[in-house]
């Protein structure tokens, strides 16, 4: 294979790994009352089936990434098999085309007429090994692209089950106070709930039932805001049922919370990230994937957001006031972790290659390329998106490491084993020009 033809498929591989990422990373806002389980593709369904038997997010993607690594076991063998055996061939074909490059000299069109003869006549592809480096670059774009959603889900899920909290007690006090104020938001209630499930009922299909929680926090919001805030007689009872929520949001998100080791949120990163994500700022920012536009307290849910997240913060036991999610841990692993997983892969590379002394220029500086791309490219994932991707991340890492070590031997006598029943024709199989 010669530079130019390394290079192209070097520039062609990085191509179709940015652009993947991109695609994966791409999705469309999802509505703050609709989204729900039945949204989440194959591996977010896996998770969240999985999540149900261990109970832990954290260890679950652990647990998810050791099942996807022995169910891949073959792939990965396949992989490994390929390349090594590509490079064995290339390495016993080195003598014929440096024949033909002699026997041609400047003549680049015939020698390559004769080095394509002689691939196809030894069985040698440049594309064998790029197979299996296709369908590995697919199986991560498909889990960097499942486990996003199902961060987006969580954090939907999330912040329902918080609003829902918070006006479910801030109602019950103002229902609980005495004298006028109780009426106002009753009976504001009862005509909104009404209206509102009368309206969503008629929008479903035959089979589909009413999200009636979507319905009861569209009408407690609707029965507060009919309060006059500036009604003193009210501004006392208004104040309490206010601090009873923040109470009633701070036990539920304790309850709810999914934490990992020092993680206190794995659906944010393991950085200096607040517990949870600002409502329209920043590159994880709640609206950057969530539609708020129908959420009914005057301010496309900003309100209610922001007030739920001061309470979350106050949760939190590190950094500024609380505010830091993790300790930059996953995302520095990930880059050690890469960075040593391709070192073994290319220190035993240049162990196979068996004497040869000075390696292709051209593929010594796409290795020290991607020894510098790729821990920059996984620091860019562990310091940007989820502590759970990171977790991934590290565990896939490590388990590739292991896998590099311990298949190593196997491979190499798999592939002497069938190197050498071809070697009578191997020595008989000369270039056309040498017969």
């Amino acid at each position: 294979m010669n530079k130019k033809t390394r290079a192209v498929i070097f520039i062609v591989l990085l191509a179709i790994f940015c652009l993947g990422t991109f695609v994966s990373c791409s999705q469309n806002k999802v509505n703050i009352f609709d989204y729900s389980s039945d949204n989440l593709g194959v591996v977010g369904k896996l998770v969240r089936l999985m999540h149900g038997w261990i109970g832990n997010y954290g260890w679950t993607v652990v647990v998810f990434t050791v099942f996807l690594k022995i169910i891949m076991l073959p792939l990965d063998f396949w992989q490994r098999y390929s390349s090594r055996k590509s490079t064995a061939k290339m390495q016993r074909l080195q003598p014929l085309i440096e024949g033909i490059d002699k026997r041609y000299g400047a003549n680049t069109q015939r020698a390559n007429e004769e080095k394509q003869k002689l691939y196809k006549k030894q069985g040698y592809s440049m594309f064998s090994m790029c197979l299996p480096m296709l369908v590995s670059m697919g199986i991560f774009f498909v889990m960097f692209a499942g486990l996003r959603n199902y961060s987006t889900y969580s954090t939907v899920t999330t912040f329902r089950e918080l609003s829902t909290a918070y006006y479910q007690v801030y109602a019950e006090e103002i229902e609980n106070s005495d004298g006028e104020i109780a009426t106002i938001f009753k009976t504001k209630y009862d005509a909104v709930y009404k209206e509102n499930y009368d309206k969503r009922a008629a929008e479903l299909a035959e089979g589909e039932e009413v999200d009636v929680e979507a319905v009861k926090l569209i009408a407690r919001i609707a029965g507060i805001k009919a309060i006059p805030a500036d009604n003193e007689n009210y501004a006392q009872a208004l104040n309490d049922a206010n601090n009873a929520a923040k109470k009633a949001v701070e036990n539920r998100y304790l309850e709810i919370r999914e934490s990992w080791l020092w993680i206190q949120n794995v659906w944010q990163p393991d950085t200096w990230e607040a517990l949870m994500p600002q409502y329209d700022s920043g590159a994880n920012s709640f609206t950057q994937t969530v539609d708020m536009s129908g959420y009914p307290d005057d301010s496309n849910g900003r309100i209610t957001y922001d007030t739920i997240r001061n309470v979350v913060l106050s949760t939190g036991s590190r950094g500024n006031e609380g505010k830091w999610n993790g300790l930059m841990i996953l995302p520095i692993l990930s880059i050690g972790l890469s960075f040593l997983s391709m070192w073994i892969s290319q220190f035993i590379e240049k162990k196979n290659r068996k004497g040869e002394v000075v390696q292709n220029q051209q593929q010594a500086a796409t290795n020290k390329t991607m020894m510098i791309l790729m821990p920059l490219m996984m620091a860019y994932f562990g310091f940007i998106y989820t502590g759970a991707f990171a977790i991934y991340m590290v565990v896939n890492y490590t388990l590739s490491i292991v896998s590099t070590i311990a298949l190593r031997v196997p491979v190499e006598k798999l592939v002497d084993k069938n190197l050498s029943k071809g070697e009578k024709n191997n020595k008989s199989s000369k270039a056309s020009y040498m017969r």
